[in-house]
């Protein structure tokens, strides 16, 4: 009898309200069960702080009594979180899957790994391939965060700006501020959080387009607006979505940006501008794609499993 695949997703609790991480948890584990089952997978979801990772010989990550490593699978596990010792475990059992025969599929391509969270590399790798990218500073640390305001004002202009983390998504942390007065006190605060901060120009747009690339194929586009007054497109945020128009240019320019990660699972999230599309970030692995109506949610999905299959049988 032969055994399924299991993809088991490790994910953090802490960073969000209790009430609201059960819903998003229930409909995502929901959309993932049902697309596993439908490819032949089994499909499990773990907090990470049920995680032991250990090397007793070999790498090990154990769960309730069990080393999980001991048959190859396939995980995705969370890549940041708010906590810093949540962030370090989480480093901790991704860096335990890469030494082990399993495979991480959230970071299944060669180039570093921060370029698929880190928005300042995000936006420095989209320039250095032609395309276009919000101008962006790096807030430096504590104190002495406010000295990079001149430099902000020089390269960005005097506002608005957008405020976020450099590692973290969702759109949970993000702020729009107006002014330079506004833009110093929401540096004096952001340094308390003990995370790294980028300040941005705010590109006026209507919503943004998820471009889903799979084996160097766009599979599915998804517009993605922000409600009536607000700024943020981010579904978790109150955002709504449809289906995206197929733009060439943009599905030419996302294989190009997963060719260039050596990435064959990417999601690239496009600024819609009167100026044109403008790379807001990307993401790699196995989610986002819940919200999308059917046939596409399928399409997306299967596709998604498709490509671990190849992994599994083409090794590590």
């Amino acid at each position: 009898m032969t055994t399924k695949p299991t993809l088991s997703v490790i994910y953090r609790t802490d960073d969000f309200d209790p009430a609201y991480l059960a819903r998003a948890t229930e409909h995502f584990f929901a959309a993932s069960s049902e697309a596993a089952k439908r490819a032949g997978f089994e499909f499990r979801a773990i907090p990470v702080n049920e995680l032991s990772p250990s090397c007793v010989g070999q790498p090990q990550l154990w769960h309730r009594g069990k080393d999980l490593l001991r048959t190859r699978q396939f995980f995705q596990v969370d890549d940041f979180s708010w906590d810093p010792q949540t962030a370090h475990h989480l480093k901790a059992v991704c860096r335990t899957v890469r030494e082990s025969d399993s495979i991480l599929l959230n970071h299944s391509f060669v180039e570093a790994e921060h370029l698929t969270t880190d928005k300042l590399a995000i936006a420095q790798r989209a320039t250095r391939l032609g395309l276009s990218a919000p101008l962006t500073v790096a807030v430096p640390f504590g104190r002495y965060a406010r000295t990079a305001i001149p430099l902000i004002e020089e390269k960005i202009g005097p506002g608005p700006y957008i405020v976020k983390p450099r590692e973290m998504g969702m759109g949970f942390g993000v702020i729009k501020v107006n002014t330079i007065e506004q833009l110093s006190t929401t540096l004096d605060v952001t340094t308390q959080t003990g995370m790294g901060y980028i300040v941005q120009e705010f590109i006026p747009n209507f919503g943004d387009l998820r471009a889903y690339v799979i084996n160097k194929q766009v599979v599915a586009t998804q517009h993605r607006r922000p409600p009536q007054g607000r700024y943020l497109s981010n579904i978790s945020q109150g955002g709504d979505s449809t289906l995206g128009a197929p733009d060439t240019g943009i599905n030419a320019a996302t294989v190009r940006i997963a060719e260039s990660l050596n990435a064959s699972c990417l999601q690239v999230d496009w600024l819609l501008s009167d100026s044109g599309p403008i790379v807001n970030e990307w993401s790699s692995g196995f989610g986002g794609y819940s919200a999308l109506p059917e046939p596409e949610r399928t399409q997306v999905s299967n596709a998604y499993f498709g490509w671990a299959r190849t992994l599994l049988r083409g090794g590590r």
